[in-house]
Order: structure tokens, then sequence, then C-alpha cells
């Protein structure tokens, strides 16, 4: 392992692993430090969560030669349901519609990180784990970068250090970066649901006066819940008996799947919005839950973060050398996008999320106008399979 690298990326999870993988054609120095084992990260139970994966973050996968592993382990969306509970306004999407095979995808965490972990392998990335940042120090040149490996501190160099270390990022926190945080007084209720209904290709987004609900296709006849509601209320329903929980979510989502049931325990979660406006520094830039956490409501987080690796991925293999000038076009083509996504999902839950009437004729007539308009369902469409914005031009690693 040499200590003089061209990148260093913190965090060799979903994000970072994405990044190393898409780096290791190029002819660049590249080092993963990830804190925990893979056999730890995939007994973790939240390995199980479901990711939802859009056309768009296909295309990258595709790209980086490990799609196919992944697309035998995942759930084709060919069509996405979106209602609000007590009122008319309804908006359908098709992949036929569309021309493509499916509007996204549902995997479990663990899967895609046994793949890329498995990609990362056969690649010439160095991989420096179990290994923790204890601190860095940016100079003219590029950046110090002090681990913690087998007990003992190390410090590595670097052109340029990659924050893809999660929404508690030491990076980011090392760093001199304007973290803007939000606590939407919700909490997520997660868990596997039995449906009677047979139809397994379809992903429904319900929204209620007490926040949305989603269901997305799982496996064996399964579906992934998302339940999202005031936090003092998440708690009081997680206490529910059986019969009781079911009713209650029986009566918020409705009859579009019949009867449900539970697969097992479900999990809570506090919601919280958080982002850095401008993620690029001297040297250093922050990606995926790093720079930003999202509310599940659309399922945009992993794929914002995997657009991130891949812009940054097609940049950095443009030959420039000059550090600052990649920054400065990685944030220039990715501040829309990073932009209009997080606004986006904040201003679905507020306005979804409440009784108030102004409101829910505001939302009922857009999502009339959504369903009736075929302009703005196609730009509505392209924004949730990840068209919205440029794709990464990546070199085949497979």
């Amino acid at each position: 392992m040499s200590d003089d690298y061209d990148v260093i990326i913190i965090g060799g999870g979903m994000v970072g692993g994405c990044l190393g993988l898409a780096l290791s054609q190029s002819s660049l120095r590249v080092a993963i430090v990830e804190a925990r084992e893979f056999s730890e990260k995939q007994s973790d139970s939240a390995g199980k969560r479901a990711i939802a994966l859009s056309w768009g973050s296909r295309c990258v996968l595709e790209q980086l030669g490990i799609w196919q592993p992944i697309n035998d382990a995942a759930m084709a969306i060919k069509h996405i349901h979106v209602s609000d509970k007590g009122h008319f306004g309804k908006t359908r999407l098709s992949a036929e519609s569309q021309h493509v095979d499916a509007l996204g995808y549902v995997v479990e965490a663990a899967k895609i990180e046994a793949v890329v972990a498995d990609s990362l392998k056969q690649s010439n990335i160095d991989s420096v784990c179990p290994a923790s940042l204890v601190d860095y120090v940016v100079h003219d040149d590029g950046a110090d970068v002090t681990i913690s490996l087998n007990g003992k501190e190390k410090t590595l160099s670097c052109r340029l250090l990659v924050g893809a270390d999660g929404g508690l990022s030491k990076v980011r926190e090392g760093g001199d970066f304007d973290l803007k945080e939000y606590s939407y007084e919700q909490h997520a209720i997660a868990g596997l649901i039995k449906v009677e209904s047979d139809v397994h290709d379809i992903a429904y987004e319900r929204f209620t006066s007490e926040g949305p609900i989603a269901m997305l296709p799982h496996f064996d006849g399964l579906y992934s819940l998302v339940w999202t509601m005031p936090s003092e209320l998440a708690l009081e329903t997680m206490q529910l008996p059986e019969d009781e929980f079911l009713d209650r979510l029986q009566s918020r989502f409705g009859q579009w799947l019949g009867e449900l049931s539970l697969s097992g325990k479900c999990q809570n979660f506090p919601l919280n919005l958080s982002h850095v406006p401008n993620n690029t520094a001297e040297r250093v830039v922050l990606i995926g839950n790093a720079a930003h956490q999202l509310h599940p409501v659309a399922g945009q987080g992993f794929n914002l973060g995997l657009r991130d690796a891949a812009i940054l991925a097609d940049v950095l293999m443009t030959g420039e050398s000059d550090i600052r000038n990649v920054l400065e076009v990685y944030a220039k083509h990715r501040q829309l996008d990073q932009t209009l996504i997080t606004g986006f999902t904040d201003n679905v839950i507020k306005l979804f999320s409440t009784n108030n009437v102004l409101f829910s004729v505001v939302r009922n007539s857009g999502l009339l106008m959504l369903d009736k308009i075929p302009m703005f369902k196609n730009q509505f469409a392209r924004q949730t399979m990840g068209l919205g914005s440029r794709l990464a031009r990546l070199k085949n690693v497979g």
C-alpha cells in the first residue's frame, strides 16, 4: 500500500465504493478508507432496507459493469401510482409510456454493497479496512490524511480528499462546511408487508394528512413499507397490537393491494433534512449522505449520491490536473440537480403532510395536471427516473 495517492475516498459504502469502481480504470492512484469490515456490514439489519434505484442509476451501474448481478436480485417497477387519501387527485406513470423496461428497481442495500465490494476486490483500488479518519490537513499541494489502522495512526497524502462517509461525516466535521439541518419532527416506520394482491410491479406513494406512505414491490409477494407520521404518533403506533397496527395502516393506505399483514417486525427512525449548499472546498469534496440527507418520500437519496459519484469520476477522468478546476467543474454540474431534488423532497413533505384546505386544493390540482397533461407527466417521469440532469460518461470497468 502506497502512502501517496491522487484520490483518497473516506467511506467505502455504496456511493464511495461506486466512485472507486468508476476511477479504477483510470491512471489515478486511489484508496478507499472504510471503518467496518464487509462481514459486519452484511450482518447489520440496515442492510435489509429497500433501495429504490431509478432508471438513471441503472445506466450508471451498467457503465460500472455491475448491473447484471444487481438486476438478478432486483424487483422491477413497471408502474408508479401516486394518490392523496380522501381526495380526487391521482397520477399514474408507466414504463411502457416512457419506452423503458422499468421506471426503477427495488434492491436490498446489502446486495448492492456485496456486488460493489466484490468488484472492488478485483480492481486496482487500495482498500484500507478497518480504518477510520482521525484528522486531515489541507495545503497547497494536497491533503495529509491521518487514519487509525490496527490501533496505530498512519498518515496518507492525496491531491483530493473525498468524504463519502455518510450523515455523520468526519470529513465534513473536519472541514469548513456549512451544514444546514432541519428536523421534520416525523418518524418513519419501515418493514415488510404481505399483500393480498398478486400484482407486484407497482410502486405506491399514498399521501395522508399525517404523512406519506410508500409501498415498494419486494420479493416473495411482499411489499416494502415506509410509513411517515409525526414522531409522537409513530411511537404510539409502534406500541399497538398487531391487529390494531394493521387496521390503522389499512385505513390510511386503502385497498390498493387488498388485505395487508405483517412479515416480521417493523423499525422506526427519525426524519431530518441536512445538506451542505457548497459541498466543495480546497482539495476536499463531499458526496452522498455526507453532502445531503433527504426525506425518503421520493426514494431519491442513493440515486442522488450515485450521480454525485459518477459526475465526480467523469470530471476527474477528463485529464484535468488542477484539482481546483476539477472541483469547480464538478460543482457547476451538480449544483442544479442537488438543489432541485433537495427542494422537491422538502416541498412535497410540507405540501402533502397537512390538512390545510388551500394546500389540499393545490396538491390535488397538481396531481390531476400531472396525470392529464403529457408534457408535465413526461417531465415528472424523467425527474423520477433520474434523467433530469446530465448523465456521466464513464468507462465500463466490468
